[in-house]
């Protein structure tokens, strides 16, 4: 599985800024200082903050650091935020959606990326530290492959492991992990993941090594297939509600704080380790899996045994590698 190219904010509204300080009745009506330049008749009392300097939880956009600089297109900003999210409701996270929709979206993308310009770096942004939901991809002309997923989002990997999560988490100081929750023949349910570090290679891009895939079927996780490394740019942050990255390849990716990310059970998955037991796990399985089609051709004949071998071969082909793609350029290989 490639990983994507590539826990949050004060409690303000959508794109409201510095809150007005009601003053105190003595101090009504005082002149200002000698010097003090009065405020113009409809002034701006403030704007859309460029970095969250909050941590804990924020109904709006970002929040508003006490000296950070001010958006003056904070409503353009938070009309784009919205067209995005709205945009990739119901793209099964990018993977079904018409060329003109993809179009529309990666155009919003791209305008917030052109608006977020005057952005500090994100990656000096607490809030940066979340579990996402991955919401949306579209590939880049150069992309191999899913931009995130690998195999298992490819349409033969979506048709067999049917997604069900694709998630991302930061976490201090320097893990990314990245996961694919999925049901196997649409009945056994199971994930892929990946752990890796990352490190800092200009104010918005990280280079992450990880290491390898890790399955889990049955309860049971298994580590196989190569290492790996990515890029990811981030271009636009906006603290608890949506993170957008760029992959090296020009991928676009779309990232948001939600309840399905924070639930317990996909930390867990994220957390596992392979076990040695893993592996006799599989090889009473593998057992069980051959009694099963001498069975199956014993009472039924050669056609019936033919579909499930087939079966397991398509899935077995997406397993390869952990499900990462073959790419020169992200497989590390190792002497």
């Amino acid at each position: 599985m490639r990983g994507v190219e590539g826990r949050v904010g004060g409690s303000r509204a959508l794109g409201v800024g510095s809150p007005r300080v009601q003053r105190p009745k003595s101090q009504r009506g005082r002149s200002r200082a000698p010097g003090h330049p009065a405020r113009q008749h409809g002034a701006r009392r403030g704007g859309l903050c460029l970095t969250d300097s909050s941590v804990g939880g924020s109904a709006g956009y970002v929040g508003a650091g006490a000296a950070a600089p001010l958006l003056d297109n904070e409503a353009e900003v938070n009309a784009t935020i919205d067209a995005i999210l709205e945009g990739i409701k119901g793209t099964d996270s990018g993977a079904s959606v018409s060329a003109d929709k993809r179009k529309v979206i990666d155009g919003n993308i791209e305008k917030l990326i052109e608006l977020s310009a005057r952005q500090s770096s994100p990656l000096d942004n607490p809030g940066i530290f979340a579990n996402y939901t991955v919401a949306y991809t579209s590939p880049g002309p150069t992309q191999n492959g899913a931009p995130a997923g690998g195999r298992f989002r490819g349409k033969l990997g979506r048709l067999l492991f049917r997604t069900e999560g694709l998630y991302q988490a930061i976490l201090k100081p320097n893990l990314a992990k990245n996961l694919v929750t999925f049901w196997l023949f649409g009945l056994i349910p199971g994930s892929i993941g990946l752990t890796g570090t990352f490190v800092k290679l200009d104010k918005s891009t990280v280079k992450v090594v990880f290491e390898r895939p890790r399955l889990t079927i049955l309860g049971q996780t298994f580590g196989f297939g190569p290492k790996s490394s990515v890029e990811l740019e981030t271009p636009a942050f906006y603290a608890n509600k949506i993170r957008i990255g760029r992959g090296s390849r020009g991928s676009l990716f779309v990232f948001t704080v939600d309840e399905k990310s924070k639930r317990p059970k996909i930390l867990k998955q994220m957390d596992r380790e392979p076990t040695k037991s893993a592996f006799v796990f599989i090889g009473l399985f593998l057992a069980a899996l051959c009694a099963f089609l001498y069975t199956l051709q014993r009472q039924f004949g050669p056609k019936p045994l033919l579909l499930a071998v087939g079966l397991i071969l398509a899935a077995a082909s997406v397993l390869k590698k952990g499900g990462i793609v073959d790419d020169s350029q992200s497989e590390i290989k190792e002497g």
